[in-house]
């Protein structure tokens, strides 16, 4: 059986693994982004073309404002008269200068100024939707990263492991105390455990590009190692009344479904009053030969005949208002059914993740113990020990699998109630 020296470093193997599964409590100090999520999402809200983009949208609406509540450019109208002089009854040629303006009544221009402000807010909130889009894909991302160099250091660890174990049985089995059969299977493990680990690799690549994706840099632009995940929140915040309250209030789409709804219904009353009339008013002046010949002031009454058309626009507007409504009753619905499935998924991903800590990891453990125990005294081999380390690194990561899944949880529930916990 294996000396001493073989089981002083399965037992260095073994601590290290149990070591990569633990937060990191401070970052090192770097000059590459990726170390934590905050400055990645600090990076995305900074540098992402897409938050830019829906930011000048927004903007660009809320500078609609003024010209929507804005009356019309006056018309200027200039009539010649008597150009030949055969009209021997006016005093030669004369010039009319007309000038008129248009005044909308009935608060049409309110009106107007109002649709254009909800539909300033439904952009804003718009902005604040992509943004909380955004920030939930670096926290999925970054935790899937965390996890994936978590797993390539403990992979090294059990390979570091393999790879001794191989050693030793190929000196024992040069002197007649182990099977080939041994060696074959120690150094299938240690090959199996090196494809895993080119894996991974692809994986840290893979999952960089993504991250420099989203903060808008080029995709192998180097990422700094991420040293631990998310701190959860306090259960006392994870209760579901809580989080449906929250997300009533701050969920931009909830919002911009409120805004929506707003504009449909002053455009609604708009359509409704411009069945009446507008007025213009305007003054003239005309000129002959002499250089003045007189004012005067008039005024014009656009009278709306179409009954027909103003009712279907009328009809129109209010089918969009009672859409708009509709959409946001809906989309209440189904916020409420979605924020109520992600806190079952997180919680279940929380109970698994104690099960998994709390009694997996201990067993596995101990039953590595005893097999390294056993080699020691002579009485154990090398494939049951192997055996329970890889039971034991399996436990690991699925710790890290259930940890990614549930960052990812809470950054689609963070997303839904409008910010973090």
């Amino acid at each position: 059986m294996f000396g001493p020296p073989f089981v002083r470093s399965m037992r260095v193997s073994i601590v290290s693994a149990l070591v990569l599964t633990m937060p990191v409590a401070a970052a090192p100090k770097t000059s590459l982004p990726g170390a934590t999520v905050t400055e990645l999402i600090a990076l995305a809200r900074q540098l992402s073309p897409e938050l830019a983009a829906v930011a000048l949208t927004a903007e660009a609406a809320t500078a609609r404002i003024i010209s929507a509540g804005a009356l019309p450019d006056p018309t200027l109208r200039v009539e010649a008269d008597n150009l030949d002089n055969r009209n021997v009854a006016m005093d030669g040629q004369t010039t009319t200068f007309r000038l008129m303006q248009e005044f909308p009544l009935w608060g049409k221009l309110g009106l107007k100024r109002d649709i254009a402000t909800f539909d300033a807010t439904a952009a804003r909130y718009r902005s604040r939707g992509v943004e909380f889009d955004l920030i939930a894909r670096v926290k999925s991302v970054f935790a899937a990263r965390y996890a994936t160099f978590r797993a390539y250091a403990l992979t090294q660890r059990t390979l570091e492991t393999v790879s001794t174990a191989a050693a030793t049985t190929r000196d024992r089995y040069t002197q007649g105390g182990a099977t080939q059969e041994d060696v074959l299977r120690l150094e299938i493990e240690g090959e199996e455990l090196r494809i895993e680990l080119e894996r991974l690799r692809g994986q840290q690549t893979k999952t960089a590009a993504q991250l420099n994706a989203l903060i808008n840099r080029r995709p192998d632009a180097p990422l700094a190692v991420p040293v631990a995940l998310r701190p959860l929140p306090a259960e006392s915040k994870m209760g579901v009344a809580a989080l449906l309250d929250r997300a009533a209030r701050l969920n931009p789409m909830i919002a911009e479904g409120r805004a929506k709804t707003g504009s449909a219904a002053a455009a609604q009353t708009l359509a409704d009053r411009n069945r009446y009339p507008d007025v213009s008013v305007g003054v003239m002046t005309t000129r002959n030969r002499d250089g003045y010949a007189g004012t005067g002031v008039m005024g014009e009454l656009r009278v709306p005949l179409q009954w027909g058309a103003k009712q279907a626009e009328i009809d129109a507007a209010s089918a969009e208002r009672v859409a708009a409504e509709q959409r946001l009753n809906t989309l209440k619905a189904t916020l409420g059914g979605e924020i109520a499935g992600m806190l079952a998924e997180y919680r279940a991903t929380a109970k698994t993740l104690d099960i998994l800590q709390q009694h997996h990891l201990p067993k596995s453990e101990v039953i590595v113990r005893s097999a390294l125990s056993a080699l020691e005294s002579g009485q154990g081999d090398s494939l049951r020990v192997l055996d329970a380390i890889r039971r034991l690194r399996n436990v690991q990561l699925e710790i890290l699998k259930t940890q990614v899944q549930q960052q990812a949880s809470l950054a689609e529930i963070e997303k839904a109630i409008g910010g973090d916990l």
